[in-house]
């Protein structure tokens, strides 16, 4: 595995999640979202963002993340992270944003015999980094906008 440049850090549900930093335009306050009809169940609806009409995605329901674990979480208090994929603005709802952090390949665990389990290759690898545990996103693997 190539080395991972610095991370965006991110909260979603109880786990820490990471990004490139190139992949990451801006964080934002939720906007008000408009919900599109026949939309897969993991696109929340489209936001005006700088005059782009932005897809928001709940990664939540795409990556299959049970809220049971969670103490009441306001959805309204989350933030909304803009990426870009293939050119396409896409705004992911996050939680929080932790950190910038710069990974090391001898931080990130090889995920051996669990990526079986694991489908189309969304997890480029967990880093762990003290207690921490941060599961690297590829979110050009995860996230197809012609799907949106």
């Amino acid at each position: 595995m190539e080395d991972i440049p610095k991370v965006v850090v991110f909260k979603l549900s109880s786990n820490e999640y990471g990004l490139r930093v190139d992949e990451v335009r801006e964080v934002l306050k939720l906007q008000d979202i408009t919900a599109l009809p026949n939309s897969p169940d993991y696109v929340v609806g489209v936001t005006n963002i700088r005059g782009e009409i932005t897809p928001i995605i709940d990664l939540r329901k795409k990556l299959n993340i049970s809220n049971r674990f969670e103490e009441d979480n306001n959805d309204k208090d989350m933030l909304v992270m803009v990426i870009e994929i293939e050119g396409v603005p896409v705004g992911i709802l996050v939680n929080a944003v932790n950190d910038v952090l710069q990974i090391s390949n001898e931080q990130i665990e090889d995920l051996g015999e669990i990526r079986k389990n694991i489908s189309d290759n969304y997890i480029e690898g967990i880093a762990k980094i003290g207690n921490r545990l941060i599961i690297l996103l590829n979110i050009n693997n995860l996230i197809n906008p012609k799907e949106l």
